[in-house]
């Protein structure tokens, strides 16, 4: 059965990568969903999908030239709504913390870490990571992900007991896909709706992989990838894709 991941958590209805944006996730049966980590100049992991926080805050500049106490100063909800004004983004403490309490399983994508101290700070983001995620109770599944395929082999060298996986940007699912996989020690591929061809995902499946498609915001699309097979599928919509969990019964 194809399995339903929420992107950035129900990202459709508030801030994603938000406690705003997870939370509403446990009203529905979904036992999967994605978040990214990436890391700020004084080396502190904060979640956020973009180089720069422009996008998502009411701050501006990339994270990794920003201290972290300026990074969590930013309201991460304004955006997205005045009544989610004031939102914060989250760390490493907080993600777990929500892992913990709700036991989904989860995807983490590490960004690629931009800035002329990039080298420094992307071994820096896995050696603070790697103790986070052996804390993770073992009955969660986690996937680590990443379009940077330098990030996977750091992190397979610090932490080679997780599964990853090699996201493959849209029309870049190309001949050489196995060969990038394997340097990764990749157990999953990730690619774009696009290239979510019959063809590619029996070659992905056939080779012993299982694959994922992003971002899925159509249903009928949803209804199609399902039936061509893939594992998984990575959506804003989540809500409108699982049913909501039933409401005890209320004795008479």
């Amino acid at each position: 059965m194809t399995k339903i991941i929420a992107h950035r958590g129900l990202s459709a209805i508030a801030p994603e990568n938000t406690l705003r944006s997870f939370e509403p996730m446990l009203d529905y049966n979904l036992d999967w969903f994605e978040t990214d980590v990436s890391i700020t100049a004084d080396g502190q992991l904060v979640l956020l999908h973009d180089d720069k926080v422009d996008r998502t805050t009411d701050h501006a500049g990339e994270i990794t030239a920003m201290t972290y106490d300026d990074v969590m100063d930013a309201d991460a909800g304004s955006w997205f709504g005045p009544e989610f004004a004031n939102t914060q983004l989250l760390t490493m403490d907080d993600l777990l913390a929500f892992v913990d309490e709700s036991g989904m399983n989860l995807n983490l994508e590490l960004k690629g870490v931009t800035g002329p101290n990039c080298s420094a700070l992307a071994d820096q983001l896995i050696a603070q990571l790697v103790p986070y995620l052996r804390t993770i109770n073992e009955e969660v599944n986690l996937i680590i992900s990443s379009f940077n395929p330098v990030m996977l082999f750091k992190m397979h060298a610090a932490a080679p007991e997780l599964a990853y996986a090699v996201l493959y940007d849209k029309g870049q699912f190309l001949d050489d896909w196995q060969l990038v996989a394997d340097a990764c020690n990749a157990r999953y591929i990730h690619i774009d709706k696009a290239d979510a061809t019959p063809e590619n995902i029996t070659k992905i499946q056939d080779r012993g992989f299982e694959v994922n498609v992003y971002t899925v915001n159509s249903l009928d699309d949803v209804t199609t990838l399902s039936d061509y097979g893939v594992d998984g599928i990575f959506t804003d919509v989540a809500n409108e894709i699982v049913a909501p969990k039933a409401t005890a019964a209320i004795a008479v």
